[in-house]
């Protein structure tokens, strides 16, 4: 992993060979469960009544053994464009795609957990650079939350969902954006809920999949 710096320098993912390897032998070695009671032929309805069913599972250890290319997911993030730097003394790793329209507006994208800056690839391009000329533009930027994907794991506690809308506000500040949109999901809801809350002078407005109960209510009764 880079050395950590307060500037942004830019990030190229590479995971050994020897990395590869290994996963594909681990898979090659899984231990499955048992098949499940009462089969039903896919893709009717209750199939998953028993939990996973052991074909599909089967069908997806063997393409993650065998069938993923994950060179070609780590060259696909660096089309984005990967960079890191450091925030509140802790590496961060984003995706930041520029638009090419005078008119966009910065957009900060937040997954969740078990998430990552994967569930964005797909439509970081159309956001930047919409083939519709009508369509709204966006510069946008994805970061790694803390311990996740290419961001540092954080060395003591602390690092809640305040303390990262903050980081996130830093990040986007540095790059040149005082003011954005916010967008999230799970986790990374959250942390937009709080990004328009207590952020209005550098958030536009926010998006999230995610409902926040307001502060003081109670589900009781």
């Amino acid at each position: 992993m880079p050395r950590p710096t307060n500037d942004v320098h830019p990030f190229q993912a590479h995971v050994t060979d020897a990395d590869l390897d290994d996963l594909r032998a681990r898979l090659a070695a899984a231990r499955l469960p048992e098949a499940e009671t009462v089969r039903r032929a896919a893709p009717g309805p209750g199939r998953w009544d028993q939990g996973v069913p052991l074909a599909d599972l089967v069908d997806v250890v063997e393409y993650w053994r065998t069938g993923y290319d994950w060179r070609a997911f780590e060259a696909r993030l660096d089309r984005i464009g990967q960079f890191r730097t450091t925030v509140d003394g802790l590496g961060v790793h984003f995706l930041h795609r520029r638009s090419a329209r005078a008119d966009a507006t910065p957009l900060i994208l937040t997954h969740g957990w078990p998430g990552s800056v994967a569930e964005f690839i797909d439509v970081v391009d159309e956001l930047a650079d919409p083939e519709d000329a009508a369509a709204p533009a966006f510069h946008v930027v994805a970061p790694s939350l803390p311990g996740f994907g290419y961001s540092d794991r954080p060395a003591a506690t602390g690092w809640g969902i305040e303390r990262i809308a903050a980081a996130w506000v830093e990040l986007m500040g540095r790059l040149g954006y005082d003011r954005f949109l916010a967008q999230g999901g799970d986790w990374g809801g959250v942390i937009t809920t709080i990004l328009g809350g207590r952020y209005p002078e550098h958030v536009l407005g926010i998006h999230t999949t995610t409902a926040q109960a307001p502060p003081g209510l109670t589900t009781d009764g």
